[in-house]
């Protein structure tokens, strides 16, 4: 359990927060690229609680800024978004995506306008996904700023990646919790696993039993503490599956058995502290992403990749979070979920109902169980990052290239 103190420390992200503070000094994925169209209209995005509009010029370059225009603070997501910047539909104001001030109607033909601070933030794009640096220490994109880190990913061809996103209604922490907590996929995902492609491969023929008649194995978990977050191993009659945090929010997590399967990662973004942007990232380093591979045949069905999410339609305490009772009732499903689109789409529908059921954790009044490890070693993680950058140390692993970094899922050999 955590105490009071140290669960608002890792939860809260808001302007001000150390978690908040912390988290801003890493670059944050905030788009699909794909939302944005050359001279389209400004996409308006929330990020830790603050207000920011993404645009593509005309001749394609993106910009990231605040929403509120700096001279009397009307929407930039009104703006016109003319050949060199936007164009602040109230008094004219036109804001270059560098960040530069390039006319200002309010003033004088020979002002100096180099001096008033824009709100623009400095921008990486690539696989799909635009990136910003939301940190403080710079003015108008003019300043330091820690250079994009690598990832196992970042460098692929387009082929090679898939990416979906779509907003959950919790804290940024519960999606993480969740695949730190890997033996709940023994017990919640029991059936959906059991009944996907990689069903033979996940369990094992000698496991335990619920007296409701789940079969499971239980595991043995080890983790230790990382240059960039932490890694931690799961181990049953099965499979060994390895996983790895980076902070601040990227979870490396295996999906698939054998050296060239797809390989997947999931970031969890605060939107505020009660909902945030889960982005799912599949990838290949070896060819491009095949029909029969489990990138494909999870996301390439999906008719909205903005929301993949979208099937699940709401969840409330007023529908269960999507329960199924009828089919619980009548001993068709332990969980009641499942018929979604993709194998992919039935654990979230799972994952989400429990985590989303949970609001606002209070962490200090939880019993934890010898399968927690890597949670409680998640948490230790978050807590001792925060407070060494509060003491003025680095950002834990902001600076290390990281692009071989990976998950693996190992199946046991069985002995003849």
């Amino acid at each position: 359990m955590l105490s009071k103190a140290n669960n608002q420390l890792i939860t809260e992200t808001g302007q001000g927060t150390p978690m908040g503070r912390l988290m801003r000094e890493y670059w944050v994925p905030i788009l699909r690229s794909s939302q944005v169209e050359p001279g389209g209209a400004p996409h308006r995005v929330t990020v830790m609680g603050d207000k920011y509009v993404v645009f593509r010029s005309p001749s394609g370059q993106v910009g990231v800024m605040d929403e509120a225009c700096p001279h009397r603070g009307a929407s930039l997501a009104m703006a016109r978004n003319e050949e060199n910047g936007l164009r602040c539909i109230y008094h004219g104001w036109k804001i270059a995506p560098s960040g530069k001030l390039l006319d200002a109607p309010t003033h004088p033909p020979d002002a100096s306008l180099h001096e008033i601070k824009t709100g623009a933030h400095p921008v990486h794009e690539g696989q799909g996904i635009i990136w910003a640096w939301l940190g403080t220490g710079i003015v108008n994109n003019v300043g330091t700023v820690p250079p994009f880190r690598a990832l196992s990913f970042t460098d692929l061809p387009d082929s090679h990646v898939i990416v979906a996103t779509a907003v959950v209604n919790c804290n940024w922490l519960h999606p993480l919790e969740t695949l730190w907590d890997v033996f709940h996929a023994q017990i919640l995902h029991n059936q959906t696993n059991r009944n996907s492609s990689r069903g033979n491969a996940y369990f094992s023929s000698s496991g335990r039993r619920t007296d409701s008649g789940i079969e499971f194995d239980y595991p043995e978990m080890r983790a230790h503490s990382t240059d960039y977050g932490f890694a931690y191993t799961n181990h049953d009659a099965a499979k060994t599956t390895h996983f790895h945090f980076i902070m601040p929010f990227i979870q490396h997590h295996a999906i698939s058995p054998g050296a060239m399967a797809d390989k997947g990662l999931q970031i969890s973004v605060p939107i505020d502290d009660d909902h945030a942007m889960l982005w799912m990232i599949f990838y290949n380093r070896h060819m491009p992403l095949q029909p029969d591979g489990f990138a494909m045949q999870n996301l390439a069905s999906i008719p909205n990749l903005n929301n993949f999410l979208e099937e699940l339609g709401e969840r409330t305490a007023d529908n269960r979070w999507g329960q199924d009772r009828g089919a619980v009732d009548r001993g068709e499903s332990f969980a009641g979920f499942g018929g979604k689109k993709t194998t992919l789409i039935n654990i979230f529908a799972e994952d989400l109902a429990v985590i989303e059921s949970q609001g606002r954790v209070d962490r200090s009044r939880e019993y934890l169980a010898p399968v927690d490890l890597a949670l409680v070693k998640g948490r230790k993680t978050l807590i001792d990052a925060v407070k060494a950058y509060e003491r003025g140390e680095a950002p834990l692993g902001r600076d290390l290239d990281l692009s071989h970094i990976e998950a693996g899922f190992d199946v046991a050999k069985v002995s003849p």
